[in-house]
């Protein structure tokens, strides 16, 4: 089997030769953002062909999809569990501190659960992807920990539909963990990805890392290019692309997407708050899970 990476700008043309596999690729960001790929074309032996992400595509794609999970899970969870956030640890601490202000011990107890388990949950998925060191641009490893945080996930839902609509007691406090738990893995699992200034629980260093290099974007572009010797003896970095934008972009909306998805499924089915996160998650290993063994057949 053969591939070659192609662009809408131009395509490569591809010696097809069985049990080998060439590839052709665009240059593009150093960090995968700005990459120019944008699909592979895989020939068999046969003849036969068809167009697949290319891996820094389809890591996008995926990436968007778990901020899509993680917004709903944290609406649902502020919604749910009393105004407690399972994914946004910036704003579980701030509820923290208001609760400790207002001397509201059962709002200091949800925090502080939720802050724990995240905690765990992060230890979980580091232990998770650092068994074994890769180096591909979505290793197994990565997949593994995404596995078990829809094994959580799992059961935060059953234990939640389970219990009805409105959770109390000792059971708000299990649904809490789960969920947090839940969140911390997918934290580490996509830190674990390397891709900068990019995460899937909290927006607020995605939002921060969209707007700068949106701006580093349009100085680049209103700027004079600099010509000379001076320029040849020190090149400056490559400037930042407009398709660097759009990850960020597409995380933070995706993230926002999620919370409209829980919150409205709150008003309308409940039970869609807690399923859908889970249906994401499943969705993402299964792609994840069928392009690593499209890797081994055909590298």
């Amino acid at each position: 089997m053969c591939a070659f990476r192609a662009t809408k700008l131009e395509y490569a043309r591809c010696i097809v030769t069985a049990g080998r596999r060439w590839a052709w690729s665009l240059p593009g960001g150093a960090d995968g953002q700005n990459t120019r790929d944008i699909v592979f074309l895989y020939y068999d032996e046969n003849g036969g062909r068809a167009l697949l992400p290319a891996p820094a595509t389809l890591r996008n794609i995926l990436l968007v999809m778990l901020s899509l999970a993680a917004g709903c899970v944290d609406a649902a969870g502020f919604l749910g569990f009393d105004e407690v956030f399972v994914a946004n640890m910036t704003g579980n601490t701030v509820l923290l501190g208001i609760a400790i202000g207002q001397a509201d011990s059962e709002a200091v107890l949800h925090a502080v659960t939720a802050l724990a388990a995240f905690i765990c949950g992060v230890a979980a998925g580091a232990i998770a992807v650092g068994w074994k060191q890769e180096r591909d641009i979505w290793p197994k490893s990565v997949t593994l920990a995404l596995a078990i945080e829809f094994a959580v996930l799992v059961g935060f839902a059953g234990a939640w539909l389970y219990t009805g609509a409105e959770p109390s007691g000792g059971i708000t406090f299990l649904l809490i963990s789960l969920s947090a738990l839940a969140m911390g893995i997918q934290s580490s699992a996509v830190r674990r990805l390397g891709v900068p200034g990019v995460a899937t629980t909290y927006i607020t260093g995605t939002l921060t890392n969209l707007t700068e290099t949106a701006i580093d974007w349009l100085r680049t572009i209103r700027s004079p290019k600099i010509s000379g010797e001076d320029s040849e003896e020190s090149p400056e970095p490559a400037p930042p692309s407009a398709r660097g934008l759009l990850l960020p972009a597409d995380v933070w909306l995706a993230y926002g997407t999620g919370a409209v998805v829980g919150g409205a499924a709150q008003l309308l089915w409940w039970p869609m708050a807690v399923l859908f996160p889970a249906i994401i998650v499943a969705t993402v290993v299964f792609v994840a899970t069928i392009r690593h063994r499209h890797d081994q057949t055909s590298g």
